[in-house]
């Protein structure tokens, strides 16, 4: 029965593994490739979901450049509501690696962390040895190193920073893989992992190595699929963030291309969102309400419904382009705004809405993501029926507009992948009920096989009983000598008188 037990702990490990074991990666980096400077790009992903499983409260980043890394941090504090300091470190004037370079870098970067990050996220010009006294020893949870390349350089970097990080801190290297050149990260690393117990490595987009500093409590899966894994479901995570910077590229990177490398168009800064409540003539323009909101960036839009119809979903038009829909939370007051009369949070598991139009969902356990492939994508809200006017809709949206082309490629992609772990998971169920099917056969068997030893336990015992009787008799002991001597005979034996 232990040896059962085990077997299905080691095929429900595969089953999740196979899958990776978390949600899909859904980040959608808001700075992708700035300048065409895209050697973190593959990583963008990893780091997300890295920073919301860590849960950090300092980050620092020592040499940012356009920042495609460090932003990816902010954005990800920023979108899961994290209490956490970003600090990027550099003299932004780039070095033997990256090039050297104007105050035009730096500008760029200082107007953007103004713009989106100012309240948690400070960029400290300096050297890196000048900046270590800013930090406090054991004081930093995710340290990413990416300055010199040189051996001399990212070894006194990583050795002069290293007391700064926290006890189950994490520290990641870029560029653990060129070895052209004077770049010395890939022997740093390979000293790393001869010395330290927990590490972890990408291969893809200039190599990223992951290094837990000391041992700590797992807080999270991901480290566990990272540092305690077997080498098979290291491998599978490894594909699983290269398939998804591949999509990433696909959305995002299919740009128009010129002699200087791929032009970014410039997507809308606004999209109109539209609520048409269902009247007497249908969905009509006459009685819909239009809200403008940011792309890119999370909004709250109000509606004031006088005559909510019970008779047909509520329709939400987000925008009119091919786009990234993530719906937050949809709550309806009372006309004074008083009461909460109903809610559909983007934290429940079932949402109360279903796609419409050209916008479509990719993941039944949360609907809280749209694909909008075209030009009229729809949320459909059933509203209660016993919901009176008049009431005050408020919906939290994110927009992130996105060429057509790249979205389709990106929705069938992903369709492909569920489809692929749907297969793999309902093999692994298959088997899973054939061996539960075998398992109750052998315990049915066991239970006859010990109900027959019951029974013949009982029979012997009984035949004991009689035995014992029978040997205790008078007439047992009385057909004593004649017994003796029917055993001589029948032995061969001459009985001398």
């Amino acid at each position: 029965m232990h040896r059962g037990s085990t077997i299905l702990q080691v095929e429900e490990t595969k089953a999740t593994t196979l899958s990776f074991g978390l949600p899909p990666s859904r980040f959608l980096p808001r700075r992708y490739k700035p300048r065409n400077v895209g050697s973190w790009s593959g990583h963008l992903a990893f780091a997300s979901d890295l920073i919301v499983a860590a849960q950090p409260s300092l980050i620092v980043e020592l040499g940012t450049h356009w920042g495609e890394s460090y932003f990816t941090f902010c954005q990800t504090v920023e979108e899961h509501g994290l209490s956490c300091l970003c600090y990027a470190v550099d003299h932004w004037l780039g070095d033997e690696h990256a090039g050297r370079y104007g105050e035009e870098v730096f500008d760029e970067v200082s107007q953007y962390n103004d713009r989106y990050y100012k309240q948690f996220s400070y960029l400290l010009r300096s050297s890196f040895d000048d900046a270590l006294s800013q930090f406090a020893a054991g004081s930093i949870d995710l340290l990413h190193i990416d300055g010199l390349h040189t051996y001399e350089a990212v070894r006194h970097d990583f050795t002069s920073w290293l007391p700064k990080v926290s006890k189950g801190g994490i520290i990641l290297l870029h560029d653990i893989c060129p070895k052209h050149q004077d770049f010395g990260v890939w022997q740093l690393w390979n000293e790393i992992k001869a010395e330290f117990p927990d590490t972890f490595e990408f291969h893809h987009s200039w190599g990223l190595g992951v290094v837990g500093k000391e041992r700590a409590p797992r807080r999270s899966p991901l480290f566990e699929f990272l540092l305690d894994s077997s080498p098979a479901v290291r491998e599978d995570v490894r594909r699983h963030y290269v398939i998804y910077a591949s999509h990433l590229e696909n959305l995002l990177g299919c740009f128009p291309r010129t002699a200087g490398g791929p032009v970014a168009p410039h997507p809308p800064s606004e999209v109109r969102v539209q609520v048409f409540p269902y009247g007497e003539h249908g969905y009509s323009e006459e009685t819909s309400q239009i809200r403008k909101m940011k792309t890119g960036a999370w909004d709250t839009l109000v509606f004031d419904l006088r005559d909510p119809a019970p008779l047909a979903p509520l329709r939400i038009d987000p925008g009119s382009e091919p786009a990234f829909v993530e719906v937050g939370d949809i709550l309806i007051y009372s006309g004074s705004a008083a009461d909460l009369l109903w809610n559909s949070q983007a934290s429940s598991e079932a949402r109360s809405f279903v796609a419409g139009g050209t916008a479509e969902t990719l993941f039944d356990d949360n609907r809280s993501l749209l694909i909008c492939t075209g030009g009229d994508p729809q949320i459909l809200l059933a509203v209660p029926p016993d919901l009176k006017g008049p009431v005050k809709l408020t919906i939290s949206l994110k927009i992130t507009p996105a060429s057509q082309q790249a979205m389709e490629i990106f929705a069938s992609q992903i369709k492909r992948e569920i489809r692929a772990a749907e297969i793999e998971r309902g093999s692994l169920v298959t088997q899973l009920a054939s061996m539960a099917t075998q398992a109750r056969e052998a315990a049915a068997t066991r239970d006859t096989t010990q109900r027959s030893l019951e029974q013949t336990k009982q029979l012997l015992l009984a035949a004991e009983d009689a035995l014992y009787a029978m040997q205790h008799s008078l007439s047992w002991r009385v057909t004593g000598p004649f017994r003796r001597i029917m055993a001589f005979l029948r032995s061969g034996l001459r009985i001398v008188r």
